[in-house]
């Protein structure tokens, strides 16, 4: 009986003994594993981080003013007889518009001519008279007084009559005729035409007040509008307001312009009329306009209209040895925006092949602004880094990475703003 307890308690020791030895080998196998184990590389884009002359831009928005623009209205009330303008036609200064009408105007006006006259005559005869000592000076004085009352009535009529053949007060586009033959009009309470002039234009804008030492009068802004993609055009800032708004802190800036022939700019290359040469760093081209040219060879057609929306581009001097990366480099997460950096493996580690092993580093940056497929950093990382501009989506610090460059990017580092 004791023999066979004996032989039952080692058995049982082996066994549990074995147990134990297997568990342990084990984890020391699955330890010595993972110790050598190399996660398969990701492949990934990258590309070098530059340093430029970067020339950084004040964006803004702003509306075209007319350079003279009114809504003409009447002086003096009365029903409409004659109307000499057609909606959308282009008019001269002083072209006649509308007449009221001055029938009784006109009657005044004879019965004033009839005094005047008659005044005229009184005086010459009461001078006569005076000269030949037959009247006195008092006599002479009465009738020129009566003579220059005659002619002050004939004046106040014939300038109501005046108030009644409404004109324009500059050339420029007509709009859409508010008033018909018959209808009754007030003074100043009935708009007959909006007149515009459309050549040149001003271009009022809004900054911050911050920007105030960096815009001055005749500074070269460019501006894009809806409908004209590649294309930027140009204007002068001639006027900084003298105060900023107290309740946005926004100073109003105007700018002024040349409008552009709407069929001069359909072709700009062709046309004499309008300048063109290409942006500096973009692929759009700037096109510049003249108003004496356009006075000159009459065009009364034009691209720009008063209320027009335009997007304003205001360039600064250049920032020289600006780092630049892609703007697809960046990772931007609620708690920092971050770049990977490529660099060889830390402890030497080779590829299979013999290359070196190639992993990232997770460094965080300071973003400026962006620009086309570029982002300036301001803080973070240098100019020559090479860094992860694809796939980093699937990395993390250490994360073994083979270069797969096959799609190259847009190497234009100062094309078209990009809509944020």
């Amino acid at each position: 009986m004791k023999k066979r307890m004996i032989i039952m308690g080692v058995a049982l020791l082996i066994v549990f003994g074995g147990i134990i030895a297997f568990n342990l080998i084990k984890a020391f196998m699955i330890k010595r594993f993972f110790a050598s184990y190399q996660p398969p590389a990701v492949s990934v884009a990258s590309s070098v981080a530059k340093a430029v002359d970067w020339q950084p831009t004040i964006h803004a928005v702003g509306n075209f003013v007319a350079f003279n623009g009114v809504d003409v209205s009447a002086q003096a009330s009365g029903n409409v007889v004659k109307i000499d303008f057609e909606s959308g036609q282009y008019v001269d200064k002083n072209a006649p518009l509308i007449t009221i009408d001055d029938s009784v105007d006109q009657a005044i006006l004879k019965f004033n001519q009839a005094e005047l006259t008659l005044k005229t005559l009184s005086y010459k005869r009461q001078d006569d008279l005076f000269k030949r000592g037959a009247a006195p000076v008092s006599s002479v004085d009465e009738a020129k007084a009566n003579l220059d009352q005659a002619q002050a009535k004939l004046d106040q009529t014939q300038a109501q009559i005046n108030q009644k053949h409404i004109t324009a007060p500059f050339a420029g586009k007509l709009g859409i005729r508010q008033v018909n033959l018959g209808q009754f009009i007030s003074p100043g309470q009935t708009t007959i035409v909006s007149l515009q002039s459309l050549d040149p234009l001003y271009l009022e804008f809004y900054l911050p007040e911050q920007m105030y030492k960096r815009i001055r009068p005749n500074q070269t802004i460019t501006f894009s509008v809806e409908g004209f993609p590649n294309a930027l055009f140009e204007a002068k800032v001639t006027a900084i307001n003298s105060k900023v708004d107290l309740n946005t802190h926004n100073m109003l800036v105007q700018a002024t312009l040349a409008n552009c022939p709407t069929a001069a700019i359909k072709t700009p290359e062709n046309s004499p009329l309008v300048q063109t040469r290409k942006e500096p760093m973009g692929n759009k081209r700037i096109v510049s306009c003249n108003s004496d040219l356009n006075s000159k060879n009459k065009i009364h057609s034009f691209t720009f209209v008063p209320g027009m929306f335009a997007s304003i581009e205001i360039s600064q001097p250049p920032e020289p040895n600006t780092v630049i990366v892609p703007s697809t480099a960046i990772s931007y997460s609620l708690y920092g925006n971050a770049v990977y950096i490529i660099e060889k493996n830390a402890e030497g580690k080779k590829n299979p092949d013999g290359s070196d092993l190639l992993t990232v580093k997770r460094v965080f940056v300071t973003t400026g602004e962006q620009r086309g497929n570029y982002t300036v950093i301001k803080k973070g990382i240098k100019a020559g880094q090479l860094v992860v501009s694809a796939g980093e989506i699937k990395l993390q610090n250490g994360t073994p990475v083979v270069i797969n460059n096959d799609v190259k990017l847009n190497e234009i580092s100062n094309p078209d703003v990009l809509e944020q």
